[in-house]
């Protein structure tokens, strides 16, 4: 028992660290850290004897953080200071790559760790003595030996992903919102006839653009019977029926579907994440949608079945699309437009702000306040925004356009107001443009491979058809043009329409830019014959 005692009190104890990584926790919940620090535990275990204890003092665990790309390990930079202030005597890992595969990374660890006598464990590698020559040249060859591997999973993922695109195969990576998990099939199909909801029970048809062949498509998805590249038109079918399938409505497919009409027609991103949030969907990360978010989602050329690689568009996806490319090429012109609002901050907040003209020097209303003398306080009223030259009450003016927009709505001759105002866009003119350009870089491409040309002569080549490309796909942003009336001019009620939570501000201010000129003159002072102070005769109307 003495003895006991003895050894007891004169066992040495080294003061260990833990330190566990993983890059992508696919398991989630830390499992996988978990696992290595487990076998770090066993390890402080193993190397204890009657007169050392391996004493675990802290464990660091950076999760879902990669070594390799630099990105800061907030645990890692912790336990460094703490080595520098002489808290530890030995770091425990499960493999030196656990802990840097960087160059860099392991210098500043050996600055560290060589000078003030820190040992480094490792359930796999072993022991590295960093206060040694031979210790380091380990460490280094070690972290050259892993920084090769990653270089090459890097390289191999990389060709994988080439190979993939050019086959229009989905490359992998968080689920996109609007489709399952496997990123191909939308969620959620329905079938219009026998109303089968997928996502199972729903195959896949292909069919050429140019010749209509229909499942004749080779890997690369150039068409078995006319040789053409860039037509293919991906669909889904009933299994039991036969009949193409719909997106189910109120599905995250129908709901960027539905989005792109309605950012055409003036709908704000607010008030379409409002209603995202009313069906009661979340982002594919399960989170709540933000407006920025949703700019996103309805900017991803795979939305439209194109393929994405490297920021460009490399040609058709073999997925099927959730709306037609010049609709989606529409919007996209209408979300990056620079003059559009970004932010619910900063949106208008009144329906005619920016819209009502002043008849006195030309300059567009502003929302603004004055000081009430009928009552005390201020009141709002519509501002010229340049001279301060037209002042007029802001409810009243507001009503006073409804009112006229109501009216003329109710009339039996609404034509006038539903025809086209611009020449139509020929969209198989210049889909056919975009498939002769892209064909054009896919065949410089290959010669540039195969050493037919060289780069300065690609170059030369590649130029023109990239300008044919872009000119084709500006042309095409114009293909859509959607009257943000329409929805009021083919109602039974326009003014429950007006009234109703969808058709939103943005829609409304639309609407009235769209349809009317307000053009608003100096009032009188002074009641008006009826009892009012509003001047309605000062206020001229003019239908576009």
């Amino acid at each position: 028992m003495a003895l006991d005692s003895a050894i007891a009190v004169v066992r040495r104890v080294v003061r260990c660290f833990i330190y566990a990584r993983i890059s992508e926790d696919r398991e989630g919940a830390h499992l996988a850290t978990e696992r290595q620090v487990e076998d770090c535990e066993e390890l402080a275990a193993q190397l204890s004897t009657p007169t050392v204890e391996y004493r675990i003092v802290r464990l660091f665990e950076d999760n879902d953080l990669s070594a390799y790309t630099g990105k800061p390990r907030p645990d890692y930079k912790a336990m460094l200071d703490a080595l520098r202030n002489d808290e530890a005597d030995c770091v425990l890992a499960w493999h030196t790559d656990r802990l840097h595969r960087s160059p860099v990374e392991l210098e500043e660890y050996i600055d560290v760790c060589g000078p003030n006598g820190i040992d480094t464990r490792t359930v796999k590698a072993g022991q590295l003595d960093l206060s040694t020559a031979t210790g380091r040249m380990i460490a280094r060859q070690l972290g050259v030996q892993a920084r090769y591997e990653v270089e090459r999973m890097i390289e191999r993922s990389k060709r994988a992903r080439d190979q993939k695109v050019g086959r229009g195969e989905y490359a992998g990576g968080p689920r996109p919102f609007g489709y399952e998990k496997d990123g191909v099939t939308p969620r959620t199909l329905e079938c219009p006839d026998c109303g089968r909801v997928g996502p199972d029970g729903f195959p896949v048809r292909r069919q050429c653009d140019g010749c209509g062949a229909v499942d004749r498509f080779t890997r690369n998805l150039a068409c078995e019977a006319c040789e053409a590249k860039d037509t293919l038109q991906v669909t889904r079918v009933c299994g039991d029926c036969g009949t193409t399938a719909t997106f189910a409505e109120g599905s995250e497919a129908a709901v960027v579907r539905d989005a792109a009409p309605a950012v055409l027609s003036g709908a704000s991103l607010g008030s379409l994440v409002a209603a995202a949030k009313t069906a009661g969907l979340m982002t594919s990360h399960g989170k709540v949608h933000r407006a920025p978010n949703f700019r996103s989602v309805l900017l991803r050329p795979r939305n439209v079945g194109l393929m994405q690689h490297r920021g460009e568009i490399v040609g058709r996806a073999d997925w099927m699309p959730l709306m037609d490319e010049p609709t989606w090429r529409s919007m996209v012109a209408v979300l990056e437009d620079p003059a559009r609002l970004p932010s619910a901050t900063n949106a208008r907040k009144h329906l005619g702000s920016n819209i009502y003209v002043c008849g006195v020097c030309g300059a567009t209303l502003k929302a603004s306040s004055k000081p009430n003398r009928r009552g005390g306080g201020t009141r709002p009223v519509y501002r010229c925004r340049d001279k301060d030259c037209v002042t007029r009450d802001l409810p009243d003016l507001d009503s006073f356009v409804i009112l006229q927009l109501m009216d003329r709505l109710a009339r039996e001759n609404t034509e006038d107001l539903t025809a086209p105002r611009e020449e139509p866009v020929n969209v198989r003119a210049l889909q056919d443009e975009m498939r002769s350009a892209r064909r054009m870089l896919d065949d410089l491409a290959t010669a540039l491979g195969k050493g037919e040309m060289d780069m300065q002569e690609w170059r030369a080549a590649a130029g023109p058809a990239r300008k044919r490309l872009a000119a084709a796909e500006d042309a095409m942003k114009d293909a859509v043009k959607r009257n943000p009336a329409a929805e009021l001019i083919g109602a039974e009620d326009p003014e429950a329409v007006w009234m109703s939570e969808a058709f939103d501000l943005s829609r409304k201010r639309a609407t009235i830019d769209y349809l009317m000129k307000v053009t608003v003159h100096t009032a009188r002072r002074g009641r008006m014959v009826g009892g009012s102070y509003f001047d309605a005769e000062t206020i001229e109307i003019e239908w576009k």
